[in-house]
């Protein structure tokens, strides 16, 4: 019996019964999907669309013809006039083209003297390059020398060594 009271005692004294503080659940919200699957297949509609816009057939302007006018009967007095008009105009044209064909000659010569300056220019400019061709023929010639003289040294002193040569020789004997 003691054992039994003691338990219950020490349970009375160490522990304390704490209200424990529930905690508020928090509802989710759910999200709500947006409508973008619909969107999407409007578009890919319209795509097809603009890919089967057939190409406007443009239409040929049909050219309209002038109608002759019905010439009624004149009197003979006044296709006279007309025609003498005619010729007076004829005449004028002629005169005028004429006067053309003077001026065109009078070009022609000034072209002409201009192409005769032109000429004169370039032979200068050739004199110049010729005085060029002339100062790498002497280079050349300064060149060419030097490698004679080297050349003439060198047969010399091969000579001398063997005259040197043969005279030890002799001597020796």
């Amino acid at each position: 019996m003691y054992q039994k009271t003691k338990k219950k005692t020490k349970k009375k004294k160490t522990k304390k019964k704490t209200k424990k503080k529930k905690k508020k659940k928090t509802k989710k919200k759910k999200k709500k999907k947006k409508k973008t699957k619909k969107k999407k297949t409007k578009k890919k509609k319209k795509k097809k669309k603009t890919k089967k816009k057939k190409k406007k057939k443009t239409k040929k302007k049909k050219k309209k013809t002038k109608k002759k006018k019905k010439t009624k009967k004149k009197t003979k007095k006044n296709k006279k006039e007309k025609t003498k008009k005619k010729k007076t105009m004829k005449k004028k044209k002629t005169k005028k083209k004429t006067k053309k064909k003077k001026k065109k000659k009078k070009t022609k010569k000034k072209k002409t003297k201009k192409k005769k300056k032109k000429t004169k220019k370039k032979t200068k400019k050739k004199k110049k390059t010729k005085k060029k061709k002339k100062k790498t023929k002497k280079k050349k010639k300064k060149k060419t020398m030097k490698k004679k003289i080297m050349k003439k040294t060198m047969k010399k002193k091969k000579k001398t060594m063997k005259n040197k040569k043969t005279m030890e020789k002799k001597t020796m004997k």
